[in-house]
């Protein structure tokens, strides 16, 4: 677990600041498409204190959220509970999905499955691919090299940095281009993508936003 993470969720502007965000844009999407289907089962990665967990378990989703820090998790349960609504919530280190294969018809990795080397990336994705069912939809939001962090610290492979000042902690990210984006997500069709942009100046940040679809045969 990151302490940077552990200590920012402890924070109550932090949760209050991510709480207050609405929903993405590629979950609402992704919520319309699976309801349509008739489809219901979502894994909320890295879910903090819940912005998506509560959002689709407020619409009939059936949630499973995880986190590898207690103060998320903490916050997570008590938001869900103070609007009377359940969802499996469990302390899960990102590498780690003791799930069955197939089982979820949806997956959300958002700010979430970069803070890692591009080798254990592949294996996250791998891993959330298998969890998936065929036509199941990934939606992940993970940063670019226009990132404000990217180059700062030490690149300990190409696209992977340490940065000791980060205030997520000393841990690895990698930042990801285009091409190794789609490449990632080899085994799906991808529905939407855009490199999204915040904040001002130097202290800019982008992301990519995407919503993709497992596809029905590898």
């Amino acid at each position: 677990m990151s302490a940077g993470w552990q200590d920012l969720w402890r924070d109550p502007e932090i949760r209050e600041l991510w709480e207050s965000l609405p929903p993405l844009p590629e979950v609402e999407d992704m919520a319309g498409r699976l309801r349509a289907e008739g489809r219901s089962r979502v894994l909320d990665i890295g879910c903090g204190p819940g912005r998506h967990t509560v959002y689709l378990a407020a619409r009939g989703f059936e949630m499973t959220a995880t986190d590898d820090s207690p103060a998320a998790i903490e916050a997570c349960t008590r938001n869900l509970a103070d609007v009377n609504l359940k969802a499996q919530v469990l302390r899960v280190d990102m590498t780690e999905f003791p799930f069955p294969d197939g089982h979820f018809h949806g997956a959300i990795g958002s700010h979430v499955i970069h803070h890692t080397d591009l080798a254990r990336l592949k294996k996250i994705i791998e891993t959330i691919t298998a969890k998936l069912g065929p036509g199941g939809y990934f939606v992940w939001v993970t940063p670019t090299p226009r990132h404000m962090h990217c180059g700062r610290g030490t690149e300990i492979e190409p696209g992977t940095w340490i940065n000791p000042d980060h205030p997520e902690g000393p841990i690895p990210h990698h930042y990801s281009a285009e091409e190794e984006v789609r490449e990632l997500l080899h085994a799906y069709d991808i529905v939407s993508m855009h490199e999204a942009e915040s904040g001002e100046g130097e202290e800019r940040k982008f992301h990519w936003r995407l919503l993709a679809r497992k596809r029905a045969t590898q």
